[in-house]
């Protein structure tokens, strides 16, 4: 919108040197108001807003409601205060950071509290401790966090000046001049250059293509790689590259505000007394990329903020973790409970004064300040004191807690930029934490919310296999055993075969193999050999021969390449289609041929046909040129029968040496009824078990066919077609109907199966994500059959599902009835299966109890395929006795400690959901939300299909708002950066769309596959540290403080302390703060192997059940505890004391040096047995800091000269000291042992059995479930046919004219079918398992279940 908050001052210029005046501010603003709103009602079109377009008395504008550009004049457009172009995601500089810095750190309430008690502390009457006490803690604190904050901003103004300096071509006076992106600005005619980025929202004028075509790739704003095209008008096509032309071009443009709708524009253009329509086809947005355009200009109409990109952006949001908002809590309940001990304390010393003070005044002489009538002095006396315990007793708020959580998450944030299992080599790319102060939120995740191209895909389709003449091409065959060879399990083989859809038929049942191998990642979706497969088997094909391969080009089946080079005449046919059937535009780069296509799949298809020596060369309007196997074969092209989502094929009509032909390629469904009837049935029927197969496999297949023409027939249809091409109305559905006339009776050629290639680890990354009791959901802008695939092919859709949803209305009635189908689905399933209802609501009962929910025996879960959780719980030896017990951890496991566990397809049957992009717009409606939310939190997997960026972002933040999760959104591109913004935690891949995800993100990743390690290793640890962190520091500090609360008994409530001042000062700075600091970075209960190996070891963040309140509250009384003992047990032996030479030891400092010692040596031993890692840090730390304590008390006492100078002395050359620090140690750690003992015995949490077993079992190699294969066999074999394209560039090539925009209309699926026999009753009660019948026993007589791998621990022993 325009910068200016009131509508533009009205300009009188005049033609003859007008003479208005200028009316008063208040009256003339008024009257432009009024007379805004009556010219907009008068005026409803465009091009009636002005008649003129050379007059110079400008009317009103209203910039709320539509902004005018001239191009080529800045002092125009600078009148409206357009946004420029620069670009600014920092937040401080060097003048606003101290002040801005300051301001938000002392929002933190701890910081806050701490400034009002430094301000008391200066105020003698009521202080009894230094200033410097709080100073320093508090400066500390400010500086540290301040340096954290400094460096994070320094890198973001490192990224923003990245940006801003890169170069754009401008106009100036007529000559292109080079500037920074930053300095242009709305109104300036630019000029974009192939592969180069849009500088800002252009109007395009001119283009090097013929008729002003362009085209741009848009992976930046929706996620996809196809080509798009782009036409100018004519009128400004004419001015091509000449710079003085477009220097002088001056046309004025009238258009919409900013808004964040990347397919929708409205504007005009008036130049030389015309008006000329504006609209989304004309215009390159910032973030897309120039593609096979060698040149084109362009006007800037949106520059920085305001383009559409930046406006999808979302805002920037602070972030903060759970354990953040929860230490906020607590902080306030700290601050009343020192309140409440300071008002005890303050009553207590008021009745004192009046009862016993009053008398001792002689010795204890009250202030002058205070009045001398009893009654009143002791009030006065009381209240000063409240102020005194808030000082004295100010530990119970630790201010040093905060700066050693920022020093932890700094110190987690560089493990996790130099973990090396996180670094890509092939980029040179290593993990990087962009953020410092979300770390232990890693370990807390409970939604994942994933783009699909290039963060799960790798968008790169590949010629996997194919059919022709009735025979199958790319299975690879074990010469020694007959047995096809799985590529992409790395060696291991399945049986299969031609025949039949159950081509992947799994090994013995019930057999287990690892998850994950430490040193190579299993279910690579590339083709290569895997180290145990044969050689010669999987050495892909030589096609060095052709002067035109590909290097990369890989194919494996031998028979194929032969079948070429004997001649075969099916082979031929197929990849002249393949070559001759396209939209795909040639370019020289180089010296190398190289293909700009729409969509990935067809640039694969003629990459195919290229290798095998069939290479397309070029293209005109009316020709196509190939070469075949060296000869040069030119084709007249007559028609081009386009691609769309309704017709699901495209055709193209060509003439050669008088015969003329058609080639047709599209879904397998839609070509098999257009063939001929009644031939070639073998070829059809083989054809189809083929095709099933490829299904299976999750592979993209078309299906190919060709037909004859006759001269005279296509001449008469060739009429027809181009009258209904010019038709005014109904175009599009007239073209439709002269397609189908002649794309019958069509002659079968084969079909084709493409790869679209997952990322190395999708699959495995996952099941291990799912196992851990992560919900994944898929957001992306592609269309429905491509998302479909792709869940599939990662295991998100799987057949052993009760039900695939599919929502696609159009309508917000259409949603709303699929919606309550679904419901009403998913009711009749869990009918007709009560054991998951009936578990479920054991489960919720019991957990909601505290109590361990139940689950069925082993013997129960095999028996009920459906109905079992897609993760099984963890089993134990003990599982019998542990029904009546408080879980700890996850000890009986699943996800019954989960509140809404009984909401998700984990915990009943399985269900998947799939919602097109405009049902999402109804869904997110106030009035359907709550009905989407009951379906989608049934369902296991969730893909939203055809989303846009803002979109994404919406329905992160509905499952923020309504499930109160964790949330974690990663993406690769532009449109992915409203969504990381919404989300908790956003992590960005540095892929090939650009950074401005990785810009916007927490954390930064190379590859989706290292997201298993960034939660399940680095965030677990995080978690686990800073929760043990947390637990140990208030501990320590409540032991420490209440200790003044407990020695105010014995000085008549006065205020007094039991430490040194200095004691006070660095307690938490120097004496304590190392060994917590690295128990906080280097703690681990497991190492990362395990911790990937077991992700239910990842459970317990769900809950918070290593931190929160109850485990606070815990703390804080053991805290209470520890510091009543400390102080009584020493109280008890010094009071009335004497030593053996008769020297009196019942002194003040005596007593304190005593209780400040065995506190150390207490919180080094409590440390000590809190740390379960220890490295040579914990070392140093630990036993060091109990060495600095004395060190630094004799230094201070004996140099500095403290006051309490030889008390520590005295003491320790005492037996009495000795005694009682065994006796209170003895006293404080026996019962803290026995319980850690008792409990661990009785109910071990999973890590501490897996440390029992890596102690004991060192040379046993523990068993690990297996993932499922990247290729499963599916029902579905009609959704996957490869074109990921939404319309075809057929009418461009052929006429030149602008591409229409036909009307969206994706292929509606119907819900996937259930399978027979999912819904038969079953008996409520099944029988249980013989008590001899072991779970693998169970496991084997129960037939193998494609379900996700199932973790079962019973083989861990104790």
């Amino acid at each position: 919108m325009c910068a200016r908050s009131e509508a533009v001052e009205l300009e009188v210029l005049g033609a003859e040197g007008g003479e208005a005046r200028v009316p008063p501010r208040p009256l003339r603003l008024s009257l432009l108001e009024l007379l805004g709103k009556l010219v907009r009602r008068d005026q409803p079109t465009a091009p009636r807003r002005r008649t003129r377009h050379n007059h110079r008395f400008r009317t009103f504008v209203s910039c709320e409601n539509e902004r005018r550009i001239k191009a080529n004049n800045r002092e125009y457009n600078a009148q409206f205060r357009y946004a420029n172009n620069y670009i600014k995601t920092s937040k401080y500089s060097i003048i606003t950071f101290l002040p801005l810095n300051l301001l938000e750190q002392f929002q933190r309430l701890a910081n806050f509290y701490f400034l009002c008690l430094l301000v008391l502390q200066l105020i003698p009457a009521i202080s009894s401790l230094t200033p410097i006490t709080t100073a320093i803690p508090l400066i500390g604190v400010l500086a540290l966090t301040a340096v954290k904050d400094a460096y994070d901003d320094f890198q973001r103004h490192q990224n923003d000046s990245q940006v801003n300096h890169r170069r754009a071509k401008t106009l100036r006076n007529g000559k292109l001049v080079e500037e920074k992106w930053a300095s242009v600005q709305v109104g300036d005619v630019i000029r974009l250059e192939n592969d180069q980025f849009v500088a800002a929202d252009i109007l395009l004028l001119s283009s090097s293509e013929p008729n002003g075509l362009c085209y741009i790739e848009t992976a930046e704003l929706d996620g996809e790689t196809n080509l798009k095209c782009r036409q100018c008008l004519l009128e400004t096509a004419a001015m091509g590259q000449d710079d003085a032309q477009l220097g002088a071009f001056d046309g004025e443009i009238v258009c919409e505000t900013p808004n964040n709708l990347l397919n929708k524009f409205d504007g005009t253009l008036s130049w030389r007394d015309q008006h000329f329509s504006l609209d989304n086809d004309k215009i390159l947005l910032r973030g897309c990329v120039l593609r096979n355009t060698s040149w084109c200009y362009g006007v800037v109409v949106f520059a920085g903020k305001d383009t559409k990109l930046m406006q999808n952006s979302g805002k920037t949001k602070f972030k903060r973790t759970s354990i953040d908002r929860l230490l906020n809590f607590l902080i306030i309940g700290i601050v009343l409970f020192l309140l409440s001990m300071c008002v005890f304390c303050t009553v207590a010393c008021g009745v004192w004064e009046w009862l016993v003070g009053r008398y001792f005044q002689a010795y204890l002489p009250w202030d002058t300040l205070v009045p001398a009538e009893p009654a009143s002095g002791a009030i006065v006396i009381a209240l000063l004191v409240f102020f005194s315990y808030a000082i004295v007793m100010n530990t119970v708020v630790p201010i040093s807690l905060y700066v050693s959580v920022e020093v932890i998450r700094f110190a987690q944030s560089f493990l996790i930029n130099w973990d090396e299992k996180m670094y890509y080599e092939k980029t040179g790319t290593a993990a990087k934490a962009r953020t410092t102060t979300l770390n232990e939120e890693l370990g807390q995740i409970q939604y994942v919310f994933s783009d699909k191209t290039g963060t799960l895909t790798q968008n790169i389709m590949t010629f996997n296999k194919c059919s022709i003449g009735g025979l199958c091409y790319g299975d690879i065959v074990d010469e020694n055993t007959g047995e096809t060879i799985e590529l992409t399990d790395r060696g291991r083989r399945r049986a299969g075969g031609a025949g039949g859809a159950g081509g992947a038929a799994a090994g013995a049942g019930g057999a287990r193999a690892r998850l994950l191998e430490l040193e190579h990642e299993q279910g690579r979706s590339t083709p290569g050999a895997g180290p145990h497969a044969h050689a010669h088997s999987t050495e892909p094909l030589d096609f060095s021969d052709n002067p035109e391969y590909e290097p990369e080009f890989k194919f494996f089946d031998a028979k194929l390449q032969k079948a070429v080079r004997r001649g075969d005449r099916n082979v031929y046919d197929f990849f002249r289609l393949l070559a001759l059937c396209h939209t795909v535009m040639p370019e020289q780069k180089n010296g190398r041929l190289e293909y700009q296509a729409q969509s990935p799949d067809e640039s694969a298809l003629v990459s195919a046909a290229r290798n095998f020596g069939f290479v397309f060369r070029e293209r005109s309007p009316n020709t196509i040129t190939i070469e075949v196997m060296g000869k040069t074969e030119v084709y007249e092209l007559l028609c081009i029968l386009d691609f769309n989502n309704v017709r699901k094929r495209m055709s193209v009509i060509l003439k050669k040496d008088g015969e003329i032909r058609l080639y047709t390629k599209g879904a397998d469904n839609v070509i098999y009824d257009r063939l001929k009837r009644s031939h070639q049935e073998e070829v059809r029927s083989k054809t189809q078990e083929h095709l099933n197969k490829f299904a299976g496999e999750g592979l993209r297949t078309l299906a190919l066919a060709w037909r004859p023409l006759e001269e005279r027939g296509f001449a008469e249809w060739k009429r027809r077609h181009q009258a209904a091409a010019l038709a005014l109305r109904d175009r599009d559905e007239r073209l439709d109907a002269i397609y189908e006339e002649i794309e019958t009776d069509l002659i079968l050629i084969g079909v084709t199966a493409i790869e679209d290639k997952l990322q190395d680890g999708v699959p495995e990354t996952i099941a291990n994500l799912s196992m851990a009791g992560i919900k994944i959901w898929v957001l992306t802008g592609d269309k429905q059959e491509t998302a479909i695939n792709i869940g599939y092919s990662c295991q998100l859709l799987t057949d052993d599902m009760a039900e695939v949803f599919v929502i696609n209305g159009v309508a917000h009635d259409d949603v709303d009835r699929q919606l309550a189908k679904c419901r009403d689905s998913i009711r009749v399933v869990n009918t007709f299966l009560p054991h998951g209802a009936a578990e479920a609501k054991g489960s919720r009962s019991e957990t909601a109890n505290g109590g361990a929910a139940a689950r069925p025996s082993p013997g129960r879960a095999a028996n009920v395929k459906l109905n079992a959780p897609a993760v099984s719980v963890v089993t134990f030896r003990w599982e019998h006795n542990t029904l009546a017990h408080d879980s700890n951890e996850y000890a009986s496991g699943g996800a019954a400690h989960a509140p809404d566990s009984h909401e998700h397809g984990d915990d009943s049957n399985g269900f998947a959901i799939v919602v097109n992009g405009h049902s999402l717009v109804h869904c997110l409606h106030p009035k359907l939300e709550e009905k989407f939310l009951d379906v989608v939190l049934h369902c296991r997997s969730v893909i939203c299909c055809r989303v846009t960026p803002l979109q994404k972002a919406m329905v992160v933040e509905l499952i923020k708002k309504s499930r109160k999760a964790v949330t974690l959104a990663i993406g690769d591109g532009a449109n992915d950066v409203s969504m990381i913004k919404a989300a908790h935690i956003g992590v960005g891949i540095s892929g090939q769309e650009g950074m401005q995800a990785v810009l916007a993100s927490d954390y930064s990743i190379a590859q989706f596959r290292f997201l298993q390690r960034l939660l399940l290793v680095h965030g677990r640890w995080s978690y686990y540290r800073m929760c043990k962190f947390l637990r140990y520091f208030f501990y320590k500090n409540f032991a420490f403080t209440v200790c003044h609360f407990w020695f105010a008994f014995f000085c008549g409530f006065s205020a007094q302390t039991v430490f040194d001042e200095m004691f006070i000062s660095v307690y938490n700075l120097f004496y304590t703060s190392l060994p917590v600091l690295a128990l906080g970075v280097f703690e681990q209960d497991v190492s990362d192997a395990t911790s990937l190996q077991f992700p239910k070891l990842y459970a317990p963040g769900h809950t918070s059940q290593l931190f929160n309140k109850t485990e606070f509250i815990k703390s804080t009384l053991h805290g209470c505890f520890t510091s009543l003992v400390l102080f009584l047990i020493p109280y008890g032996t010094y009071k009335d004391g004497l030593a053996p030479d008769g020297k009196i030891l019942s002194d003040h400092m005596l007593l304190g040096s005593v209780v400040a010692t065995i506190l150390i040596i207490d919180n080094t031993t409590q440390i000590a047995l809190d740390t379960t890692y220890w490295t040579v840090f914990n070392h140093i730390t630990i036993w060091g800091s109990l060495v600095s304590y004395f060190v630094l008390d004799y230094f201070y006492n004996y140099v500095i000269r403290g006051p309490y100078v030889g008390s520590l002395t005295v003491a320790l050359t005492q037996a009495t000291f000795w005694f009682t620090a065994v006796l209170t140690m003895m006293i404080l750690m026996v019962p803290v042992v026995s319980w850690r003992l008792a409990w661990s015995r009785r109910r071990p949490t999973l890590a501490e059995r897996l440390r029992a077993r890596t102690r004991w079992r060192r040379a046993a190699a523990a068993p690990a479930p297996r993932t499922p294969s990247a290729r499963r066999a599916r029902r579905s074999v009609r959704s996957g046919y490869a074109f990921a394209h939404q319309e075809g560039f057929g009418r461009l090539i052929t006429s030149g004219k602008i591409m229409r925009r036909i009307p969206h209309a994706d292929a509606a699926l119907s819900a996937l079918a259930s399978l027979p026999g999912k819904f038969h009753p079953r008996a409520s009660t099944p029988p249980p398992s013989p008590p001899s019948a072991s779970p693998s026993a169970s496991h084997s007589a129960s037939p193998p279940s494609p379900r996700a791998p199932k973790q079962d621990l019973d083989s861990v022993d104790l």
